[in-house]
């Protein structure tokens, strides 16, 4: 009898490595081989249904560099499968549109076969789509180019061009599983060109890529030899050229009280001999303005039994943009017989929203909010907080807690007290007139004349009482009569 294919493999496999052949390897030498061989069949049968696929991933490349303002770079997107064969491809891309501008996508020798939406983009919005597939039975690759762009800087500053959410790999299994399991982003030092011109400084506001609160700027520069007089502008184009008037050779410039916002000094020289030479730009970032007003929730209620309750905040800063928060918690106040409250200065921790307090003590508390801005500025918010025992968790000084942040103030409770009681008294008032009515007409006898159907049941409540007094009057007399006759015969 033959041996099946994979028990002959095996037995193969099993001579080669020991040096004996297939025919010495037999059941009548070594009985309990075949039993061996049988398990290691089924094992190697099934060995590749126990192998698993990793996710699928995106990525950028590079994922970090420097580039001057009024440059362009080339950003590529790629995939691994991570062992999976995958069929379609879907990329978001975002990126922020004050700093970068997409000149165009890129598709290049891309491992899409069709592309199902076309590849498109919102300098606007700052977005990037792109969608397409592969044919059947899929593609497996560790480092699969899907496109490219081509962006333009525009700005100064810290540039990441982030995959989305939804973004999706999809797999070759005829559901279209997702499998994408993470995605990688890039992030871009942007900066300004190197001086062209007069090299500047400014005091007090060095940093082009950091924030300041002084609104008051002073640049000095030094004049390149040979020159006689400078040229120069500052607003808020980054590439902007001055014109070819002389402003003499003056070595400094003082701004004062400019607007919050990024400013760019664009100067340059004249030379008698050259003429006018190329111009420096400079940036520099203001903000004086806190972060917007924001108001603290606690959930569950300002007024609580919950000893770690939880605090939420939020806000938007429009000019640098919102740094982080801190918090800090001060106790005012302690329950009665338990001492004054600790007087040591607390201090403000970083923290970010939603935050649980730690486990306070019953008390009063005042809870601090800042939220700081990349210039420095902060803006802060307080919120009282009292830790009640449960009986008196929705009492306050301000009202009863109905629910988080929603309070009945006392005047409104006083009011719906009074006007219940005003109520209670009517009814009290009406009923008592209606029974004193009805009294009186009965004592006139005039109330079958008001309401029959009353007066009617009156009566012939009065008949039956009249009917049982005299039955119980007649049983009373029979058995007084039968009592006296049988006295009377025993007498006899």
């Amino acid at each position: 009898m033959s041996k099946p294919p994979a028990k002959r493999a095996i037995l193969n496999y099993l001579g080669s490595a020991t040096g004996a052949s297939t025919r010495n390897f037999s059941a009548e030498k070594y009985p309990c081989n075949s039993k061996l061989l049988g398990l290691l069949a089924v094992t190697f049968a099934f060995l590749p249904f126990f192998a698993s696929a990793e996710n699928a991933s995106l990525y950028l490349r590079p994922s970090s560099g420097t580039y001057s303002v009024g440059s362009v770079f080339e950003a590529g997107i790629y995939m691994n499968t991570g062992g999976n064969n995958v069929n379609a491809v879907k990329v978001d891309l975002q990126f922020p549109p004050d700093k970068l501008q997409v000149v165009s996508p890129n598709l290049g020798k891309s491992i899409i076969s069709f592309w199902v939406i076309q590849p498109t983009f919102s300098n606007s919005n700052g977005t990037i789509s792109f969608q397409g597939g592969v044919p059947p039975p899929g593609i497996n690759t560790t480092d699969g180019y899907i496109s490219s762009i081509i962006f333009r800087v525009v700005n100064v500053g810290t540039a990441a061009i982030s995959i989305k959410d939804s973004s999706r790999v999809l797999l070759a299994d005829g559901k279209g599983s997702d499998v994408l399991g993470s995605r990688s982003d890039a992030i871009f030092s942007l900066k300004l060109p190197p001086p062209a011109g007069p090299v500047v400084v400014a005091p007090g506001h060095e940093d082009p890529n950091k924030w300041y609160q002084d609104t008051n700027i002073e640049f000095v520069w030094a004049m390149p030899k040979g020159a006689t007089a400078v040229s120069y502008v500052l607003n808020s184009d980054a590439l902007a050229i001055s014109d070819d008037i002389s402003e003499g050779n003056k070595t400094s410039i003082l701004y004062k009280s400019l607007p919050a916002g990024t400013h760019y000094l664009h100067i340059k020289a004249f030379n008698p001999d050259s003429g006018w030479g190329g111009t420096t730009h400079f940036a520099v970032n203001l903000d004086n303005n806190p972060p917007a007003d924001f108001k603290i929730q606690i959930s569950p209620g300002v007024t609580t039994s919950t000893k770690r309750p939880t605090v939420i905040f939020d806000t938007t800063d429009t000019v640098s943009g919102l740094s982080h928060f801190t918090i800090k918690l001060i106790k005012t106040s302690a329950p009665a017989g338990e001492g004054e409250p600790d007087s040591s200065a607390p201090f403000f921790v970083e923290a970010s929203s939603p935050f649980v307090l730690p486990e306070l003590d019953f008390g009063t508390y005042d809870i601090v909010v800042r939220a700081h801005d990349f210039a420095g500025n902060y803006k802060e918010v307080h919120q009282k907080l009292k830790i009640a025992y449960s009986i008196l968790q929705n009492l306050g000084s301000d009202g009863i807690s109905l629910r988080s942040n929603l309070v009945l103030p006392w005047w409104a409770v006083y009011s719906l007290l009074a006007l219940l009681i005003i109520l209670l008294l009517y009814i009290l008032h009406f009923a008592y007139g209606r029974h004193k009515e009805v009294e009186a007409k009965l004592s006139m006898g005039v109330l079958s004349m008001v309401d029959h159907s009353v007066s009617q049941k009156l009566n012939l409540l009065k008949q039956k009482r009249e009917e049982f007094d005299q039955d119980k009057f007649k049983v009373l007399h029979d058995k007084r009569e039968n009592y006296f006759k049988e006295h009377w015969d025993e007498k006899k």
